[in-house]
């Protein structure tokens, strides 16, 4: 019954509101809104609050469908109708960031408290329920912006943020940097592969961390369940025995209702007020392939920033974006096969929220390395 109300519930989402983007491009005359608000985890980020249908967008701005998935265009208003190529979604830290930095991450950052409190078996109350055992450092993998480390290196915890993409941790230092004097100091900001994750001397904690996190979809990178197996056991070298590592997937249900097989996509709005902007994202692209054998899903990534007053456009980002979608059993034969065990599993970054609740919204999966 659940699965069935899960169902109704997204129809019903996608049918309602009515968003418009004027100034886009040209053929960007109005959209129909999707209304899909749930988890968005593969290619890495959250969910939107609000939606608008970019699937049947296929506007001057963007290209035509052919010319759109090309992997790493990028595009800029040149004043004279014509686009500069800039790069990858990943190398736009700041229109990334306001298109995914708006969930809660100290609230989140709390949930890996409580996770540690139940789930983990370091210190003295060993396994089971603990009220008193505390995280003293974390370990974020594939961080982006490092949200979750900020915000984990705020609460006092020592933070280490690993992250391929130079611009990224660029950016995330210069967020760092405007903080001034109440810019934690507890946090290091690292470049690495979170399939070999080497710490270098003085940045791993002695006897390793408390937890380790690879959230907001990040393992849809690993494309492989070779890459899936260097990850695990790397990180289980790097973790406390009784440490946990909490990763973020996409939720059983967008794969095995047919949503992803069927490429289907989400897309919503984000804005910051203070920057004056509003960036239109597309997350998946009707139409976009998923490999049943591989389970790749070739997932278009667009972010249209606009000026949030006049929606003049200013930047275009597109990118297809191979994403793993990974099932409960398979990381779980993985984390085994790795020494690490299942602790448990929750439907989002609530332990509140059981896989199978009505508002679950991601597949939050709980490993330990046995102490």
């Amino acid at each position: 019954m659940r699965a069935v109300a899960r169902a109704v519930a997204r129809r019903v989402e996608r049918a309602r509101g009515f968003a418009t983007a004027r100034g886009i491009a040209d053929a960007r005359a109005a959209t129909r809104a999707r209304g899909v608000a749930r988890g968005t985890a593969g290619a890495r980020r959250g969910r939107g609050t609000r939606s608008w249908d970019a699937g049947r967008a296929r506007d001057a701005g963007r290209g035509t469908r052919d010319a759109g998935r090309v992997r790493g265009t990028s595009a800029r208003d040149d004043g004279g109708g014509g686009v500069d190529a800039e790069g990858r979604v990943y190398d736009e830290p700041e229109v990334y960031d306001v298109a995914f930095g708006f969930r809660d991450f100290d609230k989140e950052i709390e949930f890996v408290r409580e996770c540690a409190r139940r789930h983990a078996s370091y210190g003295e109350g060993g396994m089971g329920m603990d009220a008193t055992r505390t995280v003293a450092s974390a370990l974020e993998l594939g961080a982006g912006p490092a949200w979750h480390s900020v915000a984990a290196a705020k609460g006092g915890i020592q933070a280490v943020a690993l992250e391929q993409n130079a611009a990224m941790r660029a950016h995330a230092m210069n967020k760092l940097a405007a903080l001034g004097d109440a810019a934690p100091r507890n946090i290091r900001i690292v470049e690495g592969d979170m399939r070999d994750v080497a710490m270098a001397p003085m940045t791993k904690p002695e006897g390793g961390f408390d937890v380790a996190l690879m959230l907001l979809g990040t393992a849809a990178h690993l494309l492989t369940h070779d890459d899936a197996m260097r990850c695990f056991k790397s990180v289980r070298e790097n973790l406390r025995p009784g440490g946990l590592f909490i990763v973020e997937l996409e939720h059983p249900w967008d794969l095995f209702s047919g949503e992803i097989a069927q490429g289907q996509g989400d897309a919503w709005e984000r804005v910051d007020e203070e920057k004056g902007v509003k960036v239109y994202v597309e997350w998946g692209r009707d139409g976009d392939n998923f490999d049943i054998e591989s389970q790749i899903y070739e997932r278009t990534v667009s972010f249209s920033l606009v000026d949030a007053s006049t929606e003049a456009v200013l930047k275009i980002v597109q990118e297809v974006v191979p994403c793993k979608i990974f099932t409960a059993p398979e990381m779980v034969a993985l984390a085994n096969a790795a020494g690490l065990e299942v602790a448990a599993t929750y439907g989002d970054m609530d332990d509140r929220i059981a896989l199978d609740d009505e508002n679950a919204h991601n597949m939050i999966m709980i490993f330990r390395r046995p102490s």
